[in-house]
């Protein structure tokens, strides 16, 4: 690869330096990713305490991910329903076990289950229409995502 000058990394935006960073990863590069990470520029922060804010962003991050995991559990459901109707309780057995862990997770947090709900992302309709069918969590494999949840939070 050609050298490139330290000008034109210094001149680089933020958005030209992510970019070409991504690219530098993908080729193996290590030393350009190197030269692009050094080369960015430096600057002071002033933000809220990070023993507050980083545990906040986790949470709420998390919060999306189970959302995620519930619907995607709640898809796998409706195709099971119509391609292989066996196994579509194993699809409601996950929702209603990943429901149990973070409920433990939240509420080992001091969280009150129903603010988390209001605060974290919004529940899909979808899950409202299968609530009926969900059967009561399996203890061990709730506990078991409960431990690795509280693992991602760090609390």
């Amino acid at each position: 690869m050609k050298k490139i000058g330290l000008r034109v990394y210094e001149s680089l935006t933020p958005r030209q330096r992510v970019i070409a960073c991504v690219e530098a990863e993908a080729r193996g590069d290590e030393d350009e990713k190197k030269r692009l990470i050094t080369s960015c520029p430096k600057k002071t922060y002033s933000q809220n305490d990070i023993d507050f804010s980083e545990p906040m962003k986790i949470l709420m991050g998390l919060a999306m991910a189970v959302e995620a995991d519930l619907r995607e559990s709640a898809l796998g459901f409706f195709v099971a329903l119509r391609m292989d109707p066996e196994n579509a309780l194993t699809f409601l057995q996950d929702i209603s076990d990943i429901r149990a862990a973070w409920e433990t997770t939240i509420s080992a947090m001091g969280l009150d289950p129903k603010s988390m709900k209001k605060a974290g992302p919004p529940t899909s309709p979808i899950l409202e229409l299968i609530d009926g069918l969900v059967p009561k969590p399996v203890r061990k494999k709730s506990e078991v995502l409960a431990a690795d949840m509280r693992k991602i939070v760090n609390w």
